[in-house]
């Protein structure tokens, strides 16, 4: 560690006169006294960084100048300090003393302090008795809350467990239920989201929370889990991670019991029909008269009919007995009396008839009449 720089070079005065300041000079190949060595420290020690003994960027050529040496000294100075690791090369310099000073950089040089290992001496013991043979228990000494025992512990625990495999998957015996799997698919085919998992995932959730698939169906699913997102002011997510068990989640927060059937003795059906306003007796006098009007009107026509036998000459086409509708031109002669005055009574009838039907009464016994229908036709 840097302490200072007059530490440093006791340091380093130490080593240069001691025997690896010659090995070192062996396996670099390099010839330098100790006293060339120490000056070109000293020139080095007095350019670093105070506190730290970095950023040392001096050129061979100041050195040489203050020390009074060739540059090729001081590049062998260099080499013993970088050998020793004394110093360290932070950054190689670049030019020459015939390169213009705009392109010339010294290198730069950190110094590092050494710390010379010591051989640390081995305490005599003296008087070192054994325990006899057969007279001490195998056991250790420490108890159960000693840290050496609970330290063999766990690396014998390390050494001893293996990795555990996992145990395979098990496989179903009996497949779902086919309502179950249409269920399934139906919500699948309506729901975003939901066809990126397994199949059987969607089939394990409608199971989980009780959805009975003869009295739900898809649509229903779906349209409840909408009614429980807007009554909880939720919204449905774009990405769904894991589809099953997020289904799970939102299922089970509703309830799917089958729904109650009306009772018989009351209920909104039948309050629904105990309200539905009755006819009239005139009105209902007026629906017969109009049915006997139509009855007898059409009597008349069918023995009519039957009674009448056209003749017809060969070559002759028949009259038909509807003839269409068509204005008279003044040479064609008219319908004969009888057959004009019935077809006035029989729009009589009609008109009467729809006229009843048409009744502000009738109409809201027939909306009365749909809406139970609508309701008993409802999932």
């Amino acid at each position: 560690m840097w302490t200072s720089r007059a530490s440093w070079l006791d340091g380093l005065r130490s080593w240069a006169h001691s025997p690896g300041f010659g090995q070192v000079c062996a396996e670099a190949r390099v010839s330098i006294t100790t006293a060339t060595l120490l000056s070109i420290a000293t020139v080095m020690a007095e350019h670093a960084d105070h506190a730290t003994g970095r950023h040392v960027a001096v050129t061979r050529a100041t050195i040489a100048d203050k020390v009074g040496c060739d540059v090729r000294t001081v590049t062998a100075a260099w080499r013993v300090l970088r050998a020793s690791q004394w110093a360290v090369e932070a950054q190689r310099g670049h030019g020459s003393t015939s390169t213009p000073s705009v392109g010339r950089r010294p290198s730069v040089y950190h110094l590092v302090p050494r710390r010379e290992a010591r051989p640390t001496p081995r305490p005599v013991v003296h008087d070192f008795h054994l325990p006899p043979s057969g007279g001490v228990s195998s056991s250790t000494p420490g108890g159960s809350y000693s840290p050496s025992v609970r330290a063999s512990a766990h690396a014998k625990t390390i050494c001893t467990n293996t990795p555990k495999r996992r145990p395979a998957p098990r496989w179903r015996a009996t497949s779902r239920p086919l309502a179950i799997q249409k269920l399934a698919a139906g919500l699948v085919a309506t729901t975003h989201g939901l066809d990126r998992a397994h199949i059987g995932t969607i089939c394990d959730a409608l199971i989980a929370a009780g959805i009975d698939p003869t009295v739900w169906t898809a649509r229903a699913v779906n349209d409840a889990l909408n009614a429980d997102m807007r009554t909880r002011g939720w919204t449905w997510p774009d990405h769904i991670a894991n589809p099953g068990a997020f289904l799970s989640s939102r299922l089970r927060r509703l309830s799917w019991a089958p729904p109650e059937e009306p009772k018989k003795a009351g209920g909104y059906a039948a309050v629904s029909i105990d309200q539905t306003p009755q006819l009239t007796d005139a009105a209902r006098a007026r629906i017969t008269a109009a049915r006997e009007e139509i009855r007898r009107v059409l009597a008349q026509r069918d023995q009519r009919t039957s009674s009448t036998v056209s003749i017809t000459r060969p070559g002759q086409r028949q009259r038909p007995i509807v003839e269409p509708m068509s204005t008279p031109t003044p040479n064609e002669s008219q319908p004969g009396g009888e057959q004009a005055t019935e077809e006035p009574r029989v729009e009589d009838g009609y008109a009467q008839l729809a006229a009843v039907f048409n009744t502000e009464t009738a109409n809201a016994e027939r909306r009365a009449a749909r809406a139970i229908y609508a309701r008993r036709c409802e999932p």
